[in-house]
């Protein structure tokens, strides 16, 4: 790097430092600060005249989606302005992915100093959600219980915020520690993790408690393949962990609730509202199967559908499943080329996990950070609006970077 390159460098992994903390307090700061690290981004591909990261599949299928989008998808939607306003700016989320993956966090000082960070601020929200769990408070915000734990945040996604960053912190230490950078950060990690685990159950969320499941599994089973005493590690964990939430749900009733509520909306999905929402999204994308209704169009087209009686479905923002959220918004023109995408990503991982025995429990920790944004079957949030697209992003771009850079073996 020249020092014009260095000081952009700096400046980017700053605002990157900063969103954890910035998405528990501010979400608009957070987006501005992922539209800046995008801008610092393109100004140092333009002065370096480097735009090689352009070229690559990940990146080049995430452009053309947004191509598609701009160009085929927001024309043709039932409210173009809102396609339009939805579809340009997403492009933010692109450039950011690719400045975080092909730039920012390709050294390992860079992702230790992130790592830092990173088990810093989940610490500290960990504790202040504990502190609330007693208390009814949060002592950081003020931010009241009211049935549901929310550290400091807003909205009950306490359980979410840990657990997308955390398995992304944790993958980013097993690769430092892989790479003899450190190890105190992955024993570090190892010894959060629980304090981490407890707030994630703790907090109801039911869609974070489930996903978090199948990423423990899925690190559980990466420390199988490892084979010898990792093996044993992994057992011994299986039945520690198992115990433990075991007696979690019989100690109690407010998680015992949650579950039953899951079963409830499991056993009777159709009738649920998250059926509903999924089940209208669907309609909207049988209606229109190519171009599908238009970006954010979904609460609008709901909207229209209940003033002219064809549908008496709660409007949401979305439906609650981004699958369908992809089906409903863009159809199949930004479906498939998004699936291609996951694609990529998922099969990244399963060469880290069937890889080389050093990196199988890279590849658990990176499949686990997948499953907790891109799960099909989970109800989810929206990825496409600030806050939880910014969380789900952050999440992924930094599994990313870790695999990129164990593969790489950079220094």
């Amino acid at each position: 790097m020249n020092s014009l390159d260095k000081r952009l460098h700096i400046v980017a992994s700053f605002l990157l430092f900063c969103i954890p903390v910035f998405l528990l307090f501010t979400r608009a700061v957070a987006d501005i600060s992922v539209v800046l690290i995008a801008l610092i981004f393109l100004a140092r591909s333009a002065i370096a005249k480097d735009w090689s990261w352009v070229r690559e599949k990940d990146i080049l299928t995430l452009l053309l989606i947004f191509a598609l989008m701009n160009v085929v998808v927001s024309p043709f939607a039932e409210h173009v302005g809102k396609s339009f306003e939805r579809s340009l700016s997403w492009l933010r989320f692109v450039v950011f992915y690719a400045a975080v993956t092909r730039w920012v966090l390709i050294d390992r000082r860079t992702i230790r100093q992130f790592v830092i960070v990173l088990f810093f601020t989940l610490g500290v929200a960990a504790l202040d959600a504990i502190y609330q769990f007693f208390t009814g408070t949060s002592l950081l915000t003020g931010q009241a219980m009211n049935g549901r734990l929310t550290g400091p945040l807003d909205r009950p996604n306490i359980g979410m915020y840990l657990s997308k960053l955390g398995l992304a912190a944790l993958a980013m230490a097993f690769v430092l520690y892989t790479n003899r950078m450190s190890k105190k950060l992955l024993i570090v990690g190892c010894c959060l993790s629980p304090l981490l685990l407890t707030v994630v159950f703790l907090s109801g969320e039911r869609a974070a408690s489930v996903l978090t499941l199948f990423a423990i599994l899925l690190t559980l089973f990466s420390l199988f393949v490892i084979g010898g005493t990792a093996r044993k590690i992994a057992v011994g964990l299986a039945i520690l962990g198992g115990t433990a939430l075991t007696v979690l749900l019989v100690t109690s009733d407010r998680i015992w609730g949650r579950v039953e509520a899951l079963v409830n909306v499991v056993s009777d999905y159709s009738d649920s509202v998250y059926g509903q929402l999924v089940f209208l999204g669907l309609r909207f994308f049988s209606e229109n199967p190519l171009t599908g209704s238009g970006m954010g169009n979904y609460p609008l087209v709901c909207e229209d559908y209940t003033a002219a009686g064809l549908t008496n479905v709660p409007c949401h923002p979305h439906p609650h499943n981004f699958y369908v959220e992809w089906l409903s918004d863009t159809g199949l023109i930004g479906t498939v080329p998004f699936t291609v995408f996951m694609a990529v990503l998922y099969l990244m991982g399963l060469k880290t996990l069937f890889g080389p025995r050093e990196s199988r429990l890279l590849g658990g920790l990176y499949l686990g950070v997948l499953v907790m944004s891109l799960f099909p079957l989970s109800v989810t949030q929206s990825l496409f609006s600030n806050w939880p697209a910014i969380l789900a992003w952050t999440s992924i771009a930094s599994a990313v970077a870790a695999v990129r850079l164990s593969a790489s073996k950079a220094v």
